[in-house]
């Protein structure tokens, strides 16, 4: 059987940029981790005022929005059985993906520890076998290997999830979800995509609302007895 695959888009998931290293937020972050502040993830519940200067800020700062999304998708039987093969894309244009069965840590400060070794290293554990690594430099790239993109889009085409699991097996086109709090998808990667549906009316979905559906969906309708 052909493994399904997910990819959260423009994951709000970075570095905390050089420009606001100097910032009194940071500065404090740092200090308190006992780290430089470039080994911090940009979090904007510790640095929304430093975080004023930066573009698309509304979109930014919020690594919780991955985490619980990943929590949600790896704990499942067909992530650990490789039927749903699980990546993300983030805010420098990176795609990761991660080693089918790895456990994501359930606690958001390890999380963001771990996300901070593997933007630096672009792999976790530096060493040995990894868990979780990078794979493309751009979306871009991944699309192009991928043969296409399936975008889950509150503009797109309306459409139930079953249609969409359906068209994403028979295409092998992987399902792309939006991991940021507010905004659209960038031109960039609305161009991407040779399919977009909307599956939700009225209020839209969070990201981890909308995987855990998905995935329920991927259960029914291939007919995996969970």
């Amino acid at each position: 059987m052909k493994p399904f695959t997910i990819i959260f888009l423009e994951s709000s998931l970075e570095l905390v940029p050089r420009e606001i290293w100097d910032h009194p937020q940071v500065r404090k972050t740092a200090k308190r981790y006992e780290i430089d502040p470039s080994e911090l993830i940009l979090d904007k519940s510790l640095h929304y005022h430093a975080m004023e200067v930066l573009p698309q800020k509304w979109k930014r700062g919020r690594p919780d929005i991955l985490h619980t999304s990943l929590l949600v998708a790896t704990d499942t039987p067909l992530f650990e059985k490789g039927v749903i093969r699980i990546y993300f894309h983030v805010v420098d244009g990176r795609v990761f993906q991660l080693k089918p069965g790895v456990r994501i840590p359930k606690h958001l400060e390890r999380f963001k520890g771990l996300m901070a070794q593997l933007l630096r290293l672009e792999k976790v554990p530096p060493s040995g076998e990894p868990l979780i690594f990078k794979t493309h430099d751009s979306l871009r790239e991944f699309v192009k290997e991928q043969g296409g993109l399936i975008l889950l889009w509150e503009r797109g085409v309306k459409a139930s999830l079953s249609y969409v699991v359906a068209r994403a097996y028979y295409t092998g086109y992987p399902i792309g979800i939006g991991a940021f709090p507010r905004g659209d998808f960038k031109r960039s990667t609305l161009r991407k995509a040779k399919e977009k549906y909307a599956i939700m009316e009225g209020r839209p979905l969070k990201t981890w609302g909308v995987v855990g559906r998905l995935i329920y969906t991927i259960e029914r309708v291939m007919g995996f007895n969970i």
